[in-house]
């Protein structure tokens, strides 16, 4: 179900956690690593710009500072993809990669079209504490048409899904991928919904029925209280290792639009956030 998962590299720790877990599901899917490195061209145009213009501008000679940062910035790329493809050839898979530069989310977005998903750290270079989210990734999560994997805060397995269910049309989405993989790797899911008394009851009996229907192993969970610590709690208690989720909440109880962010700064590890 994954054919091709594009990577987002930048060499921070949070980027090698994100191809740790990419090798892990392409062990189960034979999956071709697409390896981006993507240099953010405004910190190329910067320099410049204090004193010429722009650095693509026709016929605008570029001033040696700029000049001496772009092949820094290009040789660490170069560093970078190289580690992580010889990393990948050892874990036995295929691997491409792919040199940008760029705004980092615009380039991300449309190196994915050709990719089944994306997958990153949670934070970059920039950002080192627990529990927060760099700025790349909170965009992606919100722009991405394609399901985004959001690592954790270690490797993890992969093997133990969750799915956190509200009705609503991405978390349907959500709902179908988790029972594929579930499906694909022959191993149980457990769909949790947060409400109250019937409501809820009424929304996991329509996600039984849904998984009913196919060859997979399932049980369902309501919760009550807030929505994203409420989840964090089962996935603690339950031993999950990967989460799923909508990008938008539905008409009922949730707005995940706000909980998709909540819940990766609560929880460490890896989530999907389907559209």
């Amino acid at each position: 179900m994954f054919a091709r998962l594009l990577v987002g590299l930048d060499g921070s720790p949070g980027a090698d956690t994100a191809l740790d877990v990419a090798i892990s599901l392409g062990h189960r899917f034979q999956t071709t690593i697409l390896l981006a490195a993507v240099t953010d061209i405004r910190l190329l145009e910067a320099p410049l710009l204090e004193s010429t213009g722009s650095l693509w501008a026709d016929g605008v000679p570029a001033a040696p500072v700029a000049v001496e940062l772009r092949q820094a910035m290009d040789e660490r790329a170069a560093r970078i993809l190289d580690a992580a493809s010889a990393k990948v050839a050892e874990a036995g898979l295929a691997s491409e990669p792919v040199r940008a530069t760029g705004i980092v989310v615009d380039e991300l977005l449309r190196l994915a079209d050709v990719a089944d998903a994306l997958v990153l750290g949670r934070r970059g270079e920039l950002h080192a504490a627990p529990g927060t989210l760099g700025a790349v990734t909170t965009r992606l999560i919100k722009r991405a048409t394609k399901p985004v994997l959001v690592a954790g805060e270690r490797p993890s397995a992969c093997e133990r899904p969750v799915v956190a269910y509200d009705g609503g049309e991405t978390s349907t989405h959500a709902l179908e991928l988790a029972a594929r993989y579930a499906e694909a790797l022959k191993r149980p899911l457990a769909v949790v919904h947060v409400a109250d008394a019937a409501a809820g009851d009424a929304l996991l009996a329509k996600a039984a029925a849904f998984l009913s229907g196919l060859n997979v192993t399932f049980q369902t969970h309501r919760l009550s209280g807030d929505v994203a610590p409420a989840v964090a709690a089962f996935v603690a208690a339950y031993g999950a290792d990967l989460l799923v989720a909508g990008a938008h909440g539905g008409r009922h109880s949730w707005t995940l639009g706000s909980h998709a962010e909540r819940l990766l700064k609560v929880t460490a590890i890896p989530v999907i956030i389907h559209r």
